[in-house]
């Protein structure tokens, strides 16, 4: 890791965004390595990630006709007021094998863990149409909420449709459309036609730093000899949308890692999105290959187990990056017995409480355990991938703003500044210095400031500053007792024993 971290120009991208409507007020600037307000960290340092608990068993399994044979996260959960609701892609009872299901549940809850299933009675499966699924005809389906949008539109949903016999919806080309919705059960194609080329897995999210939709959507390319599952991201607003730009491809570095875990070969399936103030934080899906691949000369990944980790963009903008090693955030081993074969995340977290909950789709079988090397279902182990169910729904959690940080397993330092480039009138009078941090006992945090020119300010030296000791969410740095940065220059040196930093903010204060 690099003992000092670069500056770049786009220092439009870390302020806060006018409308904050999704945004708390907890927001904070996640520590990561090349983030622009990390002016230098002492070689000691370790950027690390927090992993998160998993809760043993799932909150939404297979439990009616519409979701008989799997509930899957291809999807999205809300806090739409006082509830829970949740969009998923339903498996009913009496699927086949034969197509991607595009039957999409949304079930509501008022704690996030014990869900119903209401009956809207608009799409009929197994005989009925006494069901919780919505008219939306998307696979893969990604909804949020679109906060300037008319109440007519209030809900946008992403998602993969293709041409189909039966289908109820007059869908005459493959690829990713979007629609949108007044309740999130009523939708309407727009337009008729596919927004995007591409299959078939999709993911988006209402970005409130940016003031758009960021949206990731899978496409098959060639790489290293092989047809891989690449992503490309584009922008999205009622009003524009960008073409999309390659923004993950698979290399040769996670074949190694596959290769380390017993795999042949990998590539990416999809991408769940958390926007913060300063970084876009990926959860990627890396789909690692057992052989055979697929038959035919376009051989590719058909068998295997997807695990996630981390990717972070900066200021939401330009390459995505990887932590050091590539390190699983969610392995599959790791993870109890519902969710061993393989994980699947929803599009974006949600906060509840003082904590970031994820809902995550986990795999009782292997992925393609079904199929043939021609992707065809072969009818007795689909009997039997039937008889179990093909996935569950479940919940892992971490403390907000703790995914990323850096770690001093002794005494370090990192210097941050309250803004990008340091000038008069940067700070206010009422500006304070807030902390996420967790430390040993016998470890704690405290804070120098000094001016833009490295010399110490009177009365902010570090034996000045009141000791920071345990856990915290938004430690308030003071010196003795006072907690108001001065109007000036300044650049923060926050000294850690025993202790990991995880978020800070200079935030006003009123």
């Amino acid at each position: 890791m690099s003992s000092s971290h670069g500056v770049h120009k786009d220092s439009d991208d870390l302020k806060r965004p006018a409308n904050q409507g999704r945004i708390k007020g907890a927001a904070m600037q996640l520590a990561c390595e090349g983030h622009p307000q990390i002016v230098s960290v002492t070689p000691g340092m370790q950027f690390v990630q927090n992993r998160p608990s998993v809760r043993p068993e799932p909150v939404l399994s297979p439990g009616s006709d519409a979701d008989g044979i799997g509930t899957i996260i291809y999807g999205a959960v809300i806090r739409d007021g006082g509830l829970f609701r949740m969009w998923y892609q339903a498996v009913p009872a009496d699927w086949d094998g034969t197509e991607d299901s595009a039957c999409v549940g949304c079930v509501e809850s008022d704690d996030g863990l014990v869900w119903r299933r209401p009956n809207y009675g608009l799409r009929e499966v197994c005989g009925s149409k006494n069901n919780h699924l919505t008219d939306l005809p998307f696979h893969c389906p990604s909804v949020f909420i679109d906060p300037g949008a008319p109440d007519s539109m209030r809900y946008r949903a992403f998602g993969w449709a293709k041409p189909k016999p039966d289908a109820y919806r007059n869908i005459t080309q493959r690829g990713y459309f979007t629609a949108h919705s007044a309740d999130g059960i009523h939708w309407q194609l727009d337009p008729d036609k596919p927004l995007y080329e591409g299959h078939d897995v999709i993911t988006a999210t209402w970005h409130p730093y940016t003031n758009d939709a960021l949206v990731m959507m899978k496409r098959l390319q060639w790489v290293g000899g092989l047809p891989r599952r690449t992503f490309r991201t584009s922008r999205w607003t009622r009003e524009s949308v960008t073409q999309p730009v390659i923004a993950l491809v698979p290399d040769e570095f996670d074949d190694v890692v596959a290769v380390s875990r017993g795999f042949h070969s990998a590539d990416y399936y999809g991408a769940g999105l958390l926007p913060t103030p300063g970084v876009t934080v990926g959860f990627l899906w890396h789909f690692r290959h057992t052989l055979p691949l697929s038959a035919g000369v376009s051989q590719y990944g058909v068998y295997g187990r997807i695990d996630v980790s981390l990717i972070y963009q900066l200021g939401h903008r330009g390459k995505w990056l990887h932590l050091p090693g590539r390190t699983d955030w969610l392995c599959g081993p790791e993870m109890p017995p519902w969710a061993r074969h393989g994980i699947h995340t929803a599009d974006y977290p949600i906060e509840v409480g003082d904590q970031t909950w994820f809902y995550v789709t986990g795999a009782w079988h292997r992925h393609g355990a079904y199929l043939d090397t021609s992707w065809k279902p072969d009818p007795k182990r689909t009997a039997m991938l039937q008889k179990k169910g093909i996935g569950s729904i479940g919940v892992v959690t971490w403390p907000t703003n703790r995914l990323l940080g850096f770690e001093a397993p002794l005494a370090e330092t990192i210097e941050l500044s309250p803004t990008e480039v340091i000038g008069p009138g940067d700070m206010g009078k009422s500006s304070s210095l807030v902390l996420n941090v967790t430390t040993e006992q016998d470890g704690g945090v405290r804070v120098a400031l000094t001016d833009a020119g490295g010399a110490p300010l009177r009365g902010y030296a570090v034996e000045d500053c009141d000791p920071i000791i345990g856990e915290h969410s938004a430690a308030k740095v003071t010196w003795k007792g006072n907690w108001e940065i001065p109007d000036q220059p300044i650049r923060a040196k926050v000294e850690i024993t025993r202790g990991t930093i995880w978020a800070f903010d200079f935030r006003e204060v009123s």
